[in-house]
């Protein structure tokens, strides 16, 4: 039963490597002219490849041996027995919030839509079922979006971190075409959003510390991260991964995206911090890429170096991309963040939340059957890794 279960994880390595081969082009495009010109411009941009700001080894074991883990290996509750619970999200509520505060809310994996000094921006919107180039194979959603894209108010702003397709959804992207005045993007990913329709004068292009005006309160700023980026085989690294500040009047706030532990944290900090909220991945870290994730005691380790106020973490419990159940990166959290002393909230998907939110004292995860023995396994789990 469980080979059965991960055989289309593996079907879907198989299948995008063998046709990224072929042709890279079919999973995204790669930049020209203009766009092209500004890549070669970049410090970061050597011998035809984006790099990271220090040495980064994506996946120190080899391709077919990490396939074959996630066919046989790993938590039997790498995905839960039933949906998880949600919350649906009242967007006539969340518009009349008052702008004193940024007010965001978790729509699932590295999605969050942010109102802040009254100007609305979502980030790496993925609405589609699998994060995948097909529709047929790859990681499935655990549980729908707690509001469809129609149901969305106008937005200021789409944020992307990278191109992958767990951050990069080339269906959500066009269908969110007319909702949003600008795509704020890293150096190399206009090319993909151009190939898909959208208009070039709505591409804002970026590279690391560079700065686009929204509006007459909110800047966004392009920060470094450590991670990589690609959508086929051949065209890995040729656009630039990305974290993001957006700085309001008088609130400020992180946004991750995907990122492994790195000096930069420290330098964003004393750059643009302090922030009201950090958005950090804490999920899909494991032996196999120990580099390019953070684990959830890293996270808190990148919060406290932000200088954050409220950690909301990210990247977890939405798809299975890694071989821990899908609730550790959520228990592991909550043990880092008390021994740490920090402010955090683990929201529901769809549930409202600032920096004075407090979180419950149920754990909504909780509610998923089998939770005893699953709970069981990560206290075990918690516990070697505090030896």
């Amino acid at each position: 039963m469980k080979k059965r279960k991960y055989l289309s994880t593996v079907l879907g390595f198989i299948i995008m490597g063998t046709i990224a081969i072929t042709s890279c082009s079919s999973f995204g495009a790669s930049a020209s002219g203009d766009r092209l010109t500004q890549i070669k411009k970049s410090k970061n941009y050597k011998d035809g490849i984006f790099v990271n700001t220090i040495p980064t080894v994506t996946m120190p074991g080899s391709y077919l041996n990490t396939a074959w883990k996630f066919m046989i290996d790993g938590s039997k509750f790498r995905t839960p027995i039933r949906t998880p619970v949600t919350e649906e999200l009242d967007i006539d509520k969340f518009m009349l919030l008052e702008s004193e505060e940024i007010n965001a809310v978790w729509l699932g994996h590295a999605t969050i839509l942010i109102k802040i000094d009254d100007s609305i921006i979502l980030t790496d919107p993925v609405f589609s079922k699998r994060v995948s180039p097909f529709s047929f194979v790859g990681p499935k959603r655990f549980f729908e979006p707690p509001i469809s894209i129609e149901e969305l108010p106008e937005l200021d702003a789409i944020i992307i971190s990278h191109d992958h397709y767990d951050h990069l959804d080339a269906a959500s992207i066009k269908e969110l075409d007319g909702k949003t005045k600008y795509f704020v993007v890293p150096l190399g990913i206009g090319a993909h959003l151009e190939k898909w329709g959208i208009n070039s004068q709505k591409i804002i292009e970026r590279n690391w510390w560079e700065k686009f005006q929204l509006d007459n309160s909110i800047e966004i700023i392009c920060t470094p991260a450590r991670h990589f980026s690609g959508r086929g085989l051949l065209d890995r690294n040729k656009t630039l991964w990305a974290s993001w500040v957006i700085k309001g009047e008088k609130r400020s706030l992180y946004f991750g995206g995907d990122t492994g532990i790195f000096p930069g944290f420290k330098d964003i900090g004393e750059k643009y911090g302090p922030f009201d909220i950090t958005i950090l991945p804490i999920g899909a870290y494991g032996e196999n890429w120990p580099f390019i994730h953070l684990n959830p005691e890293e996270a808190v380790e990148a919060h406290i170096n932000l200088n954050g106020d409220m950690l909301l973490p990210i990247h977890w419990g939405t798809f299975d991309l890694a071989l821990h159940s899908w609730t550790e990166p959520a228990e592991r959290l909550i043990v880092a963040s008390k021994k740490a002393n920090i402010n955090f909230i683990i929201p529901k998907a769809g549930e409202i939340i600032n920096k004075n939110s407090v979180a419950p004292s149920m754990k909504w995860w909780h509610k998923i059957p089998t939770e005893s023995e699953n709970c069981s396994e990560l206290e075990n789990n918690i516990a070697l890794n505090e030896k």
